[in-house]
């Protein structure tokens, strides 16, 4: 049977509630601070992350960096925001940022 809405949210957001927001604003600091590291975190944001303080990104969930324009980096997988092939769909994210640049965990 498939996961309903409200088993979704409250699962994801069970395993939000685990997550180090401070480290995700490290991370935000870092590239604000850093712009090169924005063109590494494209290649491997999970690698970058990590190397910067640790951060473990939870199962299930993926990373981005959204800049001032709300850009993401890497961008999202064609579809992600639905096409007319779904006819429902849900995404769950949250941000922690530094001045113009935060870090985008989704799921």
């Amino acid at each position: 049977m498939a996961e309903t809405t409200r088993e979704f949210v409250t699962s994801s957001a069970a395993r939000l509630a685990q997550v180090d927001y401070a480290k995700m604003r490290e991370i935000a600091k870092a590239i604000h601070e850093d712009r090169s590291l924005l063109d590494a975190f494209e290649k491997d944001p999970e690698g970058v992350a990590r190397a910067i303080n640790g951060f473990q990104v939870p199962d299930g969930f993926h990373i981005h960096v959204a800049d001032e324009d709300n850009r993401l980096y890497p961008a999202e997988e064609p579809g992600v925001f639905g096409d007319e092939s779904r006819d429902a769909w849900e995404r769950l994210e949250v941000r922690a940022g530094h001045k113009t640049i935060s870090l985008v965990m989704c799921i």
